[in-house]
């Protein structure tokens, strides 16, 4: 007979400055982990919407967490929703909110990066994942290199137009926003979960896996200071609230360094939510 196999999940979500809200969202569970990533808007109090950016991400994580984690019942889950249509459906309901109230044609309404990882069958052996914008999902199958599944559309659109002798300003890459040849996000309209990155493996190898916001990823993509690998060694070892803590003094560090590159990278701190799942035999 074979072992049943459980998830030990711990997790980390912190704002990137005290004085602000988190607009991360973060759901952390044996068979589905969830993080949001609210897009900053360009101003923050121009955005058309009376609720802001952390109520969006918080409401359409509700909805969507609720979704994907409906009981498909016994045996190998084959019947369950996928997770684009989970959260297509979650954008309409979350929409339908605050349509009457807020202006959602506005071009900086709130809006959201996705990232999810849901395990299936009773021997939790396969794996669905969305990925929507630059938020990551990583498995650890038990290969040399962990799998890194993330949407780099977004940062395409500032490299052509750098290759095109144009300044990537916030203004003119939020242009390309849920648009055919631009970027894809969370926001009042249900097409974008269709644009997402999905795929349904095989987990039955799966030994930890980690889905993380993209303030929770900048000591692999943004510093380097370390490989996804060691993203996930330093999780299991150290934990999620010390990788956020170690984030945060590289950023320091960072911006005391190297003020110009700074303004190059943005935010020096910004909101960082992490979920790390260690798969065992019970």
């Amino acid at each position: 007979m074979t072992a049943k196999r459980t998830v030990q999940v711990m997790y980390a979500s912190e704002p990137g400055s005290p004085d602000l809200d988190n607009e991360d969202f973060l759901f952390a569970g044996p068979r589905l982990a969830v993080v949001l990533d609210g897009v900053t808007p360009m101003v923050r109090t121009d955005t058309g919407c009376r609720h802001g950016v952390a109520w969006y991400a918080q409401t359409l994580g509700g909805h969507f967490v609720r979704l994907a984690g409906r009981d498909d019942g016994p045996g190998d889950g084959q019947g369950a929703e996928s997770l684009a249509d989970c959260l297509a459906e979650a954008i309409v309901a979350t929409r339908d909110l605050h349509a009457g109230t807020c202006d959602l044609a506005h071009p900086d309404s709130p809006a959201a990066t996705v990232a999810a990882a849901r395990l299936r069958g009773d021997g939790l052996d396969v794996l669905d994942y969305l990925v929507l914008a630059d938020s990551v999902v990583l498995l650890d199958l038990g290969d040399e290199d962990p799998v890194v599944l993330t949407d780099h559309r977004a940062g395409d659109v500032g490299r052509r137009l750098r290759a095109q002798g144009e300044t990537p300003s916030a203004p003119r890459v939020r242009s390309h926003r849920n648009r055919p040849g631009g970027y894809w996000v969370a926001a009042d309209r249900p097409e974008p979960a269709y644009e997402a990155l999905t795929g349904t493996i095989d987990a039955t190898g799966l030994r930890r896996l980690s889905v993380a916001t993209d303030g929770a990823t900048r000591l692999v993509d943004t510093f380097g200071t370390s490989d996804w690998r060691g993203m996930l060694d330093a999780l299991v070892a150290d934990g999620p609230d010390a990788w956020v803590a170690r984030t945060r003094e590289a950023e320091r560090a960072d911006a005391a360094a190297e003020p110009a590159r700074r303004r190059e990278r943005g935010k020096v701190h910004d909101d960082a939510s992490v979920i790390l799942g260690v798969v065992s035999a019970g």
